[in-house]
């Protein structure tokens, strides 16, 4: 069941809800979409993945809101944020020139599934593609795209600078996000972190996050300090007596005591998973 959280007059954040039994990662995880909607016209910001969830979207667009104008935004390729993109390939698909790549490079794998709770999608790339930025309008609202080296290649936050309201994709999630470093090495990442903290916003959304910190306002500038110093604090402390068996809690427990984060159980192999990401950097060379 999806629920649709209304945090402002033209954005709605699509929630699919925490299913801590789930085969599919991404539905233990909890996530969802965000929607930005103007008049008759929509921009979706990720398509979701599981089978139904696009076409549920869109018909709840067209039905309650009047959409008859559909534009997507992929933040990245990863199939819990393109799985839908068919449903909606009767307009423009924007996303950054490596996910189109990605998308295609992968294809097989995408539609096919990959035997770990990811169902098969239909691949349909991006139609429109950038490096860096890029600006859209929807009505009199500017929209823009900006390009991040965190979590994966190619991924875009949106930015509603009218509204200082940033939509952060995996860059953040509540509580720890997804450390991957083979694209871009930790201190890269780590000083992308800091070029976010430069933006002029007061409201972060991200895709994987508690659905009541949304209904409350959403995140702020916290939210980045917070997913900078975890990634800090892991990469510097590998490799140290123990890590191997510390738990998320030990990184962030000062955000978890005051409550802008909260732990939600399935981390746990998140976390694990960020362990060993960040202790094959210790290990000697070959």
């Amino acid at each position: 069941m999806i629920e649709p959280i209304r945090i402002n007059d033209n954005l709605i954040y699509f929630y699919w809800g925490r299913y801590p039994s789930h085969a599919n990662m991404d539905m233990r995880l909890g996530g969802g979409c965000h929607v930005i909607h103007h008049s008759s016209e929509a921009i979706v910001v990720d398509t979701m993945g599981m089978p139904g969830q696009a076409e549920w979207l869109r018909q709840h667009l067209e039905r309650e809101l009047g959409i008859s104008r559909f534009a997507v935004v992929n933040t990245h390729w990863h199939g819990d944020h393109i799985g839908g993109n068919h449903v909606f390939a009767d307009g423009p698909i924007y996303g950054h020139r490596r996910t189109r790549e990605l998308m295609l490079r992968d294809r097989t794998r995408l539609e096919t599934g990959d035997g770990d709770g990811h169902p098969p999608i239909k691949v349909t790339p991006p139609t429109v593609t950038f490096d860096g930025r890029l600006d859209l309008w929807l009505g009199d609202q500017k929209i823009e795209l900006h390009e991040f080296a965190i979590h994966e290649q190619g991924h875009i936050a949106v930015l509603l600078p009218a509204q200082k309201t940033l939509i952060a994709g995996d860059m953040l999630e509540d509580p720890v996000c997804i450390l991957r470093f083979n694209f871009a090495p930790p201190a890269v990442q780590l000083a992308e972190f800091e070029r976010m903290l430069e933006l002029d916003v007061a409201h972060i959304y991200a895709t994987h996050c508690n659905p009541a910190t949304v209904k409350a306002g959403g995140y702020d500038k916290a939210f980045i300090r917070h997913m900078r110093d975890y990634m800090a604090r892991m990469v510097r402390e590998a490799g140290q007596a123990g890590f191997d068996s510390r738990p998320a809690s030990d990184f962030i427990s000062d955000a978890l005591a005051t409550g802008e984060l909260t732990w939600w159980a399935p981390y746990t192999a998140v976390h694990a998973r960020n362990r060993a990401t960040v202790e094959v950097l210790h290990q000697p060379a070959p």
